[in-house]
């Protein structure tokens, strides 16, 4: 499974719920929304009470009036639930999606010894846009398949902590 942006979110979120999955990437992805909620993006230069309430994420209700919903939808408090090895990665300057989401995803699920690895492209933001970490990221997401799939063998960089 693989998924960006709101996609990356969904795909840190559903490997919480199940073990369906052999391998999954997510990249620029929320996983806390209660950070997220009372986060002031560069970007929109307001509050995200948007995105979580009425937006993308839909849940209706403030975090004060639906605190459940927001802790019930966050990965980063659901992590001890995976199985799944993931691969992360973020923009270093995303003013979308702090990295700071992605960053703290890792440590949780490197803190419970899960299987994670997260990239962090530094002067990169919300999408890769040098043709250089394209290629990057696209071989070693096909490297993190071709493991986890395919039997290939593991590569160097998937054994690293904090890699980029």
């Amino acid at each position: 499974m693989i998924g960006h942006s709101f996609g990356g979110y969904e795909s840190d979120l559903i490997i919480t719920q199940t073990d369906r999955f052999a391998a999954a990437v997510a990249g620029a992805a929320w996983t806390d929304l209660v950070s997220t909620y009372l986060y002031i993006g560069p970007l929109f230069r307001k509050p995200n009470f948007f995105r979580t309430e009425n937006h993308q994420l839909r849940i209706g209700k403030s975090l004060y009036e639906d605190m459940p919903a927001y802790l019930n939808n966050s990965p980063v408090l659901l992590a001890e639930n995976i199985k799944t090895p993931l691969l992360g990665w973020a923009g270093e300057e995303d003013r979308q999606i702090h990295s700071f989401q992605s960053k703290e995803f890792y440590l949780a699920l490197r803190r419970l010894n899960k299987e994670h690895t997260l990239l962090i492209y530094p002067n990169e933001e919300h999408q890769i846009s040098s043709k250089k970490n394209a290629l990057d990221l696209s071989i070693r997401i096909m490297q993190w398949f071709d493991h986890y799939l395919k039997d290939s063998p593991q590569q160097d960089w998937m054994k690293a902590d904090y890699n980029r």
